[in-house]
């Protein structure tokens, strides 16, 4: 029993030493083909920047389509009441010391001038967004330089 243990323990220990030295012997991976896969991970982080910038610039091509929309019915609730406004400014004007005139004057001017406040709040946000894409184009022209640069080093 005990000769059985001590030949399990020296086969154990063969194959142990020569899975050790079966490992060892693994062929190493060259540097060109390091250096490939360090191309091929550079080229991907590019290509996925390159689609995330181009998410962002779609979105903010819809955004701006919706900003311009919602700005040029701001833009003309803004001339109907400041064109209500000037009307009941006149009406005022002719009926002075009517109070009921006075007071649609009033709420007409506020309206007129809440109106345009929202009307000038969309044209900044409408700038804003303009921005925002323009950016958004260069950044996917500079990163398409970088990728094509790339392609271009490795493919030689």
């Amino acid at each position: 029993m005990k000769c059985l243990n001590i030949k399990l323990l020296l086969v154990s220990l063969t194959t142990i030493g020569l899975g050790i030295a079966a490992n060892a012997q693994t062929t190493a991976v060259s540097k060109d083909s390091i250096k490939l896969l360090q191309h091929h991970k550079e080229l991907a982080k590019l290509n996925v920047d390159l689609y995330e910038e181009k998410i962002k610039l779609a979105q903010s091509q819809n955004d701006l389509v919706d900003l311009r929309t919602d700005l040029q019915k701001a833009n003309e609730k803004a001339a109907l009441s400041a064109a209500d406004s000037k009307e009941a400014a006149a009406n005022m004007s002719a009926n002075v010391g009517d109070q009921s005139a006075a007071k649609k004057a009033k709420k007409d001017a506020d309206r007129a001038a809440s109106d345009n406040k929202q009307a000038v709040r969309l044209t900044s946000k409408v700038a804003d967004k303009e921005e925002s894409f323009a950016k958004s184009e260069k950044n996917i022209i500079e990163i398409q330089k970088k990728i094509d640069k790339l392609t271009a080093q490795y493919s030689k």
